[in-house]
């Protein structure tokens, strides 16, 4: 039986050591890990990336470190790319990039990464040497004093980061528009502006000699006025009724013409032939008719429009009977005007 001793326990640790260390030392040799910053010094709140590269047999296999928020207490984590590998020489080279900031200023130290690997049977871990970062805060001038934060930057409009809404307010444009359309089209009427009733010529007519009684003109000493208008009114309704420019005839010329267009009644030419020349004297010879005349030429202004207005239905003629029984009362001698 043979007898362990400690000495041969002492030489076959020492064989081991010799055997496993110099595999481990080849290995180690195969791998290559480096890390580094883009600066190693930024402004408070500046970005810059922080890059991992690793150099491995094809055969190899590398973990890299997850990071969550911080690298370290002081330096924080933006984003992290993912790992970049290409083949060069036999080897596999990783590239892992990540994107930090710092909000504290001063001298900051990360301390060594480990990396787990394994080649064959063998697994181990290599570790980045220190980084160093230094963080400075802006330059203040005290001597211009402390001045107001700046305000917001103004983005450039542009139609194009609008043009939904644009498209969307055109289309409710063409919907009303043409709801408008065809209400329009199925009613029959215009599409711009509307009809315009026009009133026949007695009406209006009618209408003017009711609002020259209502001034009572020759009552308050303007009698030539109260002519001028009188003459004006019967003047244009019979411009408008019988198409003769009488605007622009002489008394006797429109009397003439009214006789020319072989009218059914000639007294109330006659009428108008005496309302004129009572007008004339007034108007060119500064004549100063009685009260009574003044009323009886009104009167007779308002039985020639209705004597010679034109009926165009049921409805007009007893609407012409009215007026005619309100002229009868209007020439009674209690509605004269004195």
């Amino acid at each position: 039986m043979r007898i362990i001793t400690k000495k041969h326990i002492i030489v076959s640790i020492v064989t081991i050591t010799f055997m496993v260390f110099p595999k481990f030392d080849l290995i180690a040799q195969q791998l290559k890990l480096s890390s580094k910053f883009d600066s190693t010094t930024i402004q408070v709140g500046d970005q810059i990336k922080l890059h991992f590269d690793v150099d491995l047999p094809l055969d190899a296999k590398v973990k890299f470190p997850a990071f969550k928020d911080t690298i370290t207490g002081k330096i924080e984590v933006i984003k992290t790319f993912p790992p970049d590998s290409s083949k060069k020489d036999g080897k596999l080279h990783i590239r892992q990039d990540l994107l930090v900031t710092s909000f504290d200023s001063g001298y900051h130290t990360i301390p060594p990464i480990a990396f787990a690997f394994e080649i064959g049977q063998v697994k181990d871990t290599l570790k980045t040497t220190s980084l160093y970062l230094t963080v400075n805060t802006l330059p203040v001038d005290t001597a211009k004093g402390i001045k107001d934060i700046k305000p917001p930057l103004g983005v450039p409009f542009s139609f194009l980061d609008y043009w939904q809404f644009g498209a969307g307010f055109l289309g409710i444009i063409i919907i009303v528009f043409g709801i408008w359309y065809f209400t329009k089209l199925r009613k029959k009427e215009p599409l711009f502006g509307s009809f315009k009733s026009i009133d026949p010529p007695h009406i209006i007519a009618l209408r003017q000699l009711d609002a020259l009684r209502a001034e009572k003109l020759w009552q308050s000493e303007k009698t030539k006025q109260y002519y001028t208008r009188l003459t004006e009114i019967i003047r244009t309704y019979i411009e408008n009724r019988f198409g003769i420019n009488a605007l622009e005839m002489t008394s006797e010329e429109i009397v003439t013409a009214l006789k020319d267009i072989s009218m059914e009644d000639y007294n109330h030419i006659e009428l108008l032939k005496k309302m004129f020349l009572t007008a004339d004297l007034v108007k060119f010879a500064k004549g100063q008719p009685l009260p009574d005349e003044n009323e009886v030429n009104l009167l007779d202004a308002y039985q020639f429009v209705n004597n010679t207005k034109i009926i165009t239905s049921i409805l007009a003629e007893d609407k012409a009977d009215n007026e005619n029984r309100e002229l009868s009362e209007l020439q009674k001698p209690d509605n004269a005007i004195n």
